[in-house]
């Protein structure tokens, strides 16, 4: 029995799908006389380019043509009976050359085909070149072909086949003509399924037809050799078994993450991948798939258009309606990134793992820890005062720790709360910057540029508005130089940090960079 791919290979331009626009301007063009010298078609895979150079080269040569365009009663179909027809379909027409550039990308090829051209057809009308892959050339097989393409002989004809056609020089496709195939629609592709398996006399399990038109993407031989491995299972073949053996994602594993996630329930998430995982789940695949079944999700979301049925499509609906469309997004960019992080991570499941445990934390808020059902901004207003709060009552109880566990020096450290007053350091602070400045000009600047803003202990404290100030000043290259001359000029063992400036504004609590960076992720504010 003979593969369902090339059983029903089209044969004719009435057998193409779903590329009418081109399918119409080759006929006339087959009809009226007026051939092109070069062709480039150009599109994703199995959408029917080299199938339409093959027929295009039967129609070139049919004995039908023969009679010319006076021939009214002929439409531009290759008759398929006649000795050239019939002599295409079994790949043994002396006048057709064809020729995978994928693995003939050589210079050398490519003059061995030229050499070719300078003799007539023996037995058609025109000798027909389909070079497929075409941007597989090397630069100097492009350059062999391009005088070629300019001036080709009248009985020659060229068509070159590619799927990615921004790899084919300008000066190639300047000298052809190009026609774009598209993918097939899913209706398209399903209906045309069911006719071949209604032909067929083929029984599948429920679903498994809409499994092979999800994942052909478009192609036509795709579905048909995906449907040619659903029939080695034999008539009983389950769904499940049928998704085992195409290595695709079912749409209830789809569902659960995504259900996880709009219910903020990270805790379970590595238990789903924990899953996939001893099923023998391939990660790129489910990524892949999950991105699709996003895709829909936002789909509906934006447009209310259903893409999935029955009970799928219900929950679908039940899922998109829990996320908000920003949500939704950043859901989808997750997993862009993960998609992305297969390639270059040890293991496969952690840009998976870490993308969804990040998915349902943002959703569920939980960095907050064990907030509950507060808003967003009771959130962050909790944790607010939870950090003030516990930061009093360390600097409260500091001295009796360091009285129960450590020597007399810290203990005297921590009650001297002022060594040195402010206005002390005022004083003298201009020459202290310039004992600085004779060792370190940026650094003296960074000091004067940012005023004392308390002392406890032997600490100053500077207020600064950014944190790499901070940063700059606590280096500990520059705090051997400031230290060296706080000693020189007040005589005592002093440091300077920074403290990062607070602005109460309208009397509310300042909120720290992390409280900031909150409010901007949950939208709420400050509350007292």
């Amino acid at each position: 029995m003979a593969v369902l791919y090339r059983k029903y290979r089209p044969q004719t331009f009435s057998d193409v799908l779903n590329q009418r626009h081109i399918i119409q301007t080759l006929k006339n063009q087959v009809q009226t006389g007026q051939i092109s010298h070069a062709y480039l078609f150009t599109g994703t895979r199995g959408v029917g380019k080299t199938s339409v150079a093959r027929i295009l080269a039967k129609a070139l040569n049919c004995g039908k043509s023969a009679a010319g365009p006076a021939g009214s009663d002929w439409d531009g179909n290759p008759c398929g009976e006649c000795d050239n027809c019939r002599q295409i379909s079994q790949g043994s027409f002396l006048d057709l050359v064809e020729i995978d550039a994928a693995s003939n990308t050589g210079v050398d090829n490519i003059r061995e085909l030229i050499e070719h051209i300078r003799f007539s057809p023996s037995t058609g009308k025109y000798k027909v070149f389909i070079i497929d892959e075409v941007h597989m050339l090397s630069k100097g097989a492009f350059n062999a072909l391009l005088k070629t393409l300019e001036e080709p002989p009248d009985h020659a004809v060229f068509v070159l086949a590619t799927t990615e056609a921004n790899k084919v020089p300008a000066t190639i496709i300047s000298r052809t003509q190009r026609f774009d195939f598209k993918r097939l629609s899913v209706e398209d592709l399903r209906n045309h399924l069911e006719k071949i398996i209604k032909e067929e006399g083929i029984a599948l399990p429920a679903g498994a037809l809409e499994l092979v038109v999800r994942n052909a993407e478009g192609s036509v031989r795709d579905s048909l050799s995906l449907l040619d491995k659903i029939l080695t299972l034999g008539r009983e073949a389950t769904l499940e078994e049928c998704e085992q053996l195409l290595g695709v994602t079912d749409i209830a594993a789809c569902e659960s993450l995504l259900g996880l996630i709009a219910g903020g329930e990270a805790e379970k998430i590595p238990a789903f991948f924990a899953g996939l995982l001893e099923r023998g789940v391939d990660f790129a695949v489910f990524n892949r798939d999950f991105l699709e079944y996003l895709r829909k999700a936002l789909v509906y979301k934006t447009a209310g258009k259903q893409v999935l049925e029955g009970g799928h499509a219900r929950e679908l609906e039940e899922l998109a309606e829990k996320l908000t469309l920003a949500e939704l997004i950043f859901i989808i960019r997750l997993f862009l990134k993960s998609y992305k992080d297969l390639a270059v991570s040890p293991d496969p499941e952690i840009p998976l793992l870490v993308s969804g445990l990040e998915a349902a934390a943002r959703r569920s808020g939980s960095s907050t820890n064990g907030s509950g059902n507060k808003t967003p901004s009771q959130k962050v207003a909790a944790t607010e005062k939870q950090a003030v709060k516990e930061e009093a009552e360390m600097a409260a109880d500091a001295p009796a720790l360091l009285k129960q566990e450590d020597g007399p020096a810290l203990v005297a450290l921590t009650q001297a709360e002022e060594i040195i007053s402010v206005e002390e350091l005022k004083g003298r602070w201009d020459e202290f910057i310039e004992k600085v400045k004779e060792v370190n000009g940026p650094l003296a600047s960074l000091v004067r540029n940012h005023p004392i803003g308390r002392v406890f202990g032997n600490n100053i404290f500077l207020e600064v508005k950014y944190v790499f100030h901070k940063q700059n000043l606590e280096n500990p290259k520059n705090q051997k130089v400031l230290c060296q001359k706080l000693s020189e000029v007040f005589g005592k063992n002093l440091r300077i940090s920074g403290e990062v400036a607070k602005d109460d504004g309208a009397g509310k609590p300042a909120a720290t960079e992390v409280l900031a960076d909150a409010l901007k992720i949950f939208g709420g504010e400050l509350v007292e």
